[in-house]
């Protein structure tokens, strides 16, 4: 296993996080690895970008009049903002369903201060403050235009759960049945894929010329309604918004639970995907920082930008500096007939 950042207490290296990284251009062609970029992980949220091409290519998204933010919002982990709970119950009005409909379950928003202000009221969490609950908005819209069954959209053998593992297949050119399943944490399933597999999914997003021609313009929805909306895909106060707020239409990022990230970069025709073992969301973001500054996105001059992601200071009780987590990765290049080369 690689070490992809170091976390150091004094002058001694305390902890270390592990991991992987592929980027992957368009035709399939492994660029850069660290570690194994054969890696087989579950994607767990990044790949709900692939998800949301589902709605757009069906025609539910078009039948309910469903818009970018929306779009945005379906490709979600939100932090359970005002904006983000408006939007989904937006969704949900659209296709005339209640939020009963939701089965994600319910938990507080990620954003502290909103989570904080409900405890304060008494209010106990909805599933509408689930952060996946646009992913499930999305596929109860689908569902519901196809007129198949709403109650169990969200168990394995459901044809919308197929349908979304087929086009993970197609967009990352990876047999469907070979594709692995798990529980995800809102309750619907979750895939698991090589890295290198995953980020060529992602490279075709932005890229889809090989893809078949019915893909092309539902892909390019998703994407584009990500990077012009990246607030409803995240939260104001996530890595997600802040590297695609600061980078319009340079790169499209979704992070994913237990150190997964996914990525692209459109003018280049690159993906990305990245997995810590540590499944740590600071460390993941350390990465994500990393690689895009390695990759030529984040320039040296704008690190100070992400300096509380990409060098984070460790602190003890009494608020004195002990330590920092730094990444220590080189990018190891592999196909040197790419026309894409830092």
């Amino acid at each position: 296993m690689e070490v992809l950042v170091n976390t150091y207490r004094g002058d001694l290296v305390d902890l270390v996080t592990t991991g992987s990284i592929a980027v992957v251009d368009s035709k399939g062609n492994l660029l850069y690895s660290v570690g194994d970029p054969y890696e087989i992980a579950y994607a767990r949220s990044s790949a709900k970008l692939m998800q949301a091409v589902v709605p757009v290519l069906y025609g539910a998204v078009d039948e309910y009049k469903i818009n970018d933010k929306e779009i945005a919002q379906i490709c979600a982990s939100h932090s359970g903002e005002k904006i983000h709970v408006d939007t989904v119950r937006d969704i949900l009005n659209k296709i005339h369903l209640n939020e009963d409909y939701l089965q994600c379950g319910e938990h507080y928003p990620f954003k502290e201060d909103v989570a904080n202000l409900m405890k304060e009221k008494g209010e106990e969490p909805l599933a509408v403050h689930n952060n996946c609950s646009g992913k499930h908005a999305g596929m109860l819209a689908t569902v519901k235009y196809l007129n198949e069954d709403l109650d169990t959209y969200y168990k394995a053998n459901h044809p919308h759960q197929r349908r979304i593992i087929e086009m993970i297949g197609k967009l990352c050119d990876y047999n469907p049945d070979d594709i692995g399943i798990g529980l995800d944490g809102c309750g619907v399933p979750v895939h698991a894929l090589p890295l290198n597999k995953f980020a060529y999914g992602m490279a075709r997003m932005v890229e889809p010329s090989s893809l078949d021609e019915k893909y092309r313009e539902p892909v390019t929805r998703v994407v584009n309604a990500v990077m012009n909306n990246p607030v409803y895909a995240s939260g104001s106060d996530r890595i997600d918004f802040k590297v695609m707020n600061k980078y319009p239409n340079k790169v499209v990022v979704k992070s994913g639970a237990n150190g997964y990230f996914g990525g692209a970069i459109p003018d280049k025709g690159i993906g990305f995907a990245i997995k810590t073992h540590d499944g740590l969301s600071p460390m993941r973001n350390v990465v994500l920082i990393e690689l895009l500054h390695q990759l030529g996105v984040i320039p040296s001059e704008d690190l100070a930008y992400f300096d509380d992601e990409h060098n984070i200071r460790v602190y003890n009780h009494k608020k004195e500096l002990v330590g920092e987590s730094k990444a220590i990765f080189k990018l190891k290049k592999h196909y040197s007939k790419s026309s894409y080369f830092i």
